[in-house]
């Protein structure tokens, strides 16, 4: 019995380990990250360092209602973005007006502390154990669930969401990757 506690005790401790190890990055995720710390803002690891980037203008605050958009309460994460990110989100939302009518999508995540990060994989295990473009505020999270205050799938309105986030990749200001796990398309905005 003891040599079989023992064996478990191993196999659970090596599967925390390898889940808590770094991961290879793939070229896209390198190519995101570098998107992301081209704005000029080194990894953020903490409340402190994020309180002296919005003191010094390195980070802007993102108002919750926009013309087209809103911005979830959020639990980990804080609303700040680069000025050139925080334009962004502005700029999709008024297409995406454009394009649907008095409709919006609601932002689910903003600027992530490495402490935020690493709480937030505990309870979301897509979250990256890399650091994340998060970390240099020049990314964000639009659900693709979530549409004028409504939970539910509208195919219509995601895929319109998304012909307008193409548009911006081709103009090469975004990138993106659609989240399955949890519904969200990430955007990485391109200096």
């Amino acid at each position: 019995m003891y040599r079989f506690g023992a064996i478990l005790c191993f196999l659970c401790l090596t599967s925390f380990c390898f889940s808590q190890a770094k991961v290879e990055p793939s070229k896209e995720y390198l190519l995101h990250l570098d998107a992301a710390k081209s704005h000029g803002v080194t990894l953020i690891k903490d409340q402190k360092q994020l309180n002296r980037l919005i003191s010094k203008g390195s980070l802007v605050k993102v108002k919750q209602r926009g013309y087209g958009y809103r911005v979830t309460d959020l639990t980990h994460s804080h609303p700040y973005l680069v000025p050139q990110a925080n334009k962004i989100v502005a700029d999709i939302a008024r297409e995406f007006v454009r394009i649907t009518g008095q409709n919006f999508f609601v932002v689910t995540s903003l600027t992530r502390t490495l402490e935020d990060q690493k709480r937030l994989r505990k309870v979301n295990s897509n979250a990256s154990v890399n650091d994340s473009s998060h970390n240099f505020g020049a990314a964000f999270d639009i659900s693709y669930v979530r549409f004028n205050h409504q939970l539910q799938h509208n195919k219509k309105l995601e895929k319109h969401l998304e012909d307008v986030l193409q548009s911006f990749v081709r103009a090469g200001k975004i990138f993106y990757v659609k989240e399955n796990k949890i519904k969200c398309f990430h955007v990485i905005v391109r200096q």
